[in-house]
Parts: structure tokens; sequence; C-alpha cells
């Protein structure tokens, strides 16, 4: 078996008594697609921002984060780029976009900026904003929430990286949206080459996109393993109730999935 891209062992986050995680263990294979699904709150997106080196000062974590085969630490915009569920995370309201993107490309490469120009022109065409050229001076409230996604992809994929984090990325946008960003990020992650993690509360998109699914409840990683397996044949009664609430990209978000009641399902 060949070395995993990425090996999440015990892996604990907690704010003072508060457990958000406790004791995570993953291992996610170079060029493969782990979708984390769960509720809110269900430490989905504390593991995502972990393994980006993203979480906020007062968290505390246990346990290791480890990239087998690379000689350090994999770099957060070199090495690993985010996508996250509002693009203001990403987006500076007051720069244009061209320079945003330019300004990634050349933190993490030695070239000028015409050429980080032309290659945010570039990017900006890729993830399908029109007449990208010419967009390169506009601002992100020019753009419409879709676009605001779309850039914030660019960005996230400016420095060549290997590893890609989504984090909700399609949560605030209409169904339509939804659809045709989960439809760009795969094309892209394919045609690159790249491995995703993807965090989401959508039964739907990890049946689609991913090869692989771990199941989060309260903070523990109650089920994993290969999509087919895991949605095909559920172990955890948890992950069951999940997909005994399907839900489709198609579904509108008022029949999106509800509160699991833990005190149905015997859970500790």
């Amino acid at each position: 078996m060949s070395e995993p891209l990425l090996r999440v062992e015990n892996v604990g986050v907690t704010y003072g008594k508060t457990v958000a995680l406790a004791d995570v263990s993953l291992d996610l294979a170079r060029g493969g697609r782990l979708a984390l699904i769960g509720e809110s709150g269900s430490g989905k997106s504390t593991l995502a921002m972990a393994i980006a080196g993203l979480l906020p000062k007062q968290a505390r974590q246990t346990g290791s984060i480890v990239f087998p085969g690379a000689s350090a630490r994999p770099r957060l915009g070199r090495d690993i780029g985010v996508v996250f569920q509002d693009p203001g995370g990403s987006l500076d309201p007051v720069m244009r976009v061209g320079d945003q993107i330019a300004e990634v490309i050349r933190a993490h490469e030695d070239t000028s900026w015409i050429a980080a120009r032309v290659r945010a022109a570039d990017l900006m065409d890729r993830v399908r904003i029109p007449k990208a050229l010419s967009r390169l001076n506009s601002y992100p409230h020019e753009f419409s929430g879709g676009q605001r996604q779309r850039i914030a992809l660019a960005l996230a994929l400016a420095a060549n990286p290997s590893l890609v984090i989504a984090d909700e990325l399609t949560s605030a946008l209409d169904t339509v949206v939804q659809r045709h960003i989960v439809n760009l990020l795969d094309e892209l992650v394919r045609e690159d080459g790249l491995t995703l993690l993807f965090v989401t509360h959508d039964i739907a998109l990890a049946s689609e996109r991913a090869d692989q699914i771990a199941v989060l409840y309260k903070g523990q990683l109650v089920e994993q393993g290969a999509a087919a397996d895991v949605l095909g044949q559920p172990a955890h009664p948890y992950t069951k109730a999940l997909i005994g609430a399907h839900l489709s990209l198609d579904t509108p978000r008022q029949k999106r999935l509800a509160e699991i009641n833990p005190d149905s399902l015997n859970l500790p």
C-alpha cells in the first residue's frame, strides 16, 4: 500500500473545557477524495482547520497531523489550499481580485508581477469567470456570490497546492449555483491530480464526489471507509440516521438535514 499524503493520529481539540474533537485518527491517500460528514457542531470543520493549521489561538490541540514523505510540514497557500464556506474569509473587499490572486502566486513563486497577473487571468478563466482578463481589476463586491466562491477557489489553487480543503464551500449558495461549483471543483481537482478533503453535511455530495467518507458525531469519528461501503452498508446508528434523512443537491434547503435526536439512536 502506498504511503498516504496525510495521516491524522489521535487528534483532539478543546476550547477550555469544551471538547470539539476527541481522539480522531484517519489517513488520506495521495490523489484521494475524503468527505467529512456530520451535522453542525460534529467537529468536521474543526478537523479540517486543524489539518490546515488554522485553528484559533485559544484552541488546544493534541495528537499529531503528519504528511508522510514531506521533508517539512506543508505550507498553507503553497502546499495546502483552503476554500471557505464564506468567500469573504478569503477575499479582501478593498483589493482588486486580480491583484489578490497575483499576490498569492508571487508569495510562493519567483515570478514577475506581470507574469503573475497573466496567471491570475488564466485561473479566473479556469474557474469560469466570464471575460476573465477584463475582470482582473474588479473588486469582490462587483461579483455575484457564486462568482466570489469561484474566485476564492482560484485563490486556493494559485500556488499549485497538492491538497485542497473545501469547508462547506456551497452551503451559502442556491441549489443551481451549488451544482456548478461542485462540478467545477471536481473538474479542477481531476485535471491537476490534487488530493481533496471536503467538509459537508450533504450526503448526496459525499456519495457523488468522495471515494472515502468519515462520519463525525459530537467530536468523535464514528465511522469511516470507502464511500460505497459507508453509504451502502452503514455500521453505526448515527450514519444510518444521516442516510435515512436522504439529502440531495437538488433538495430545497428547508428540507435538508434536520438535527438528529441522539436519544433515538442509543448513542453515548
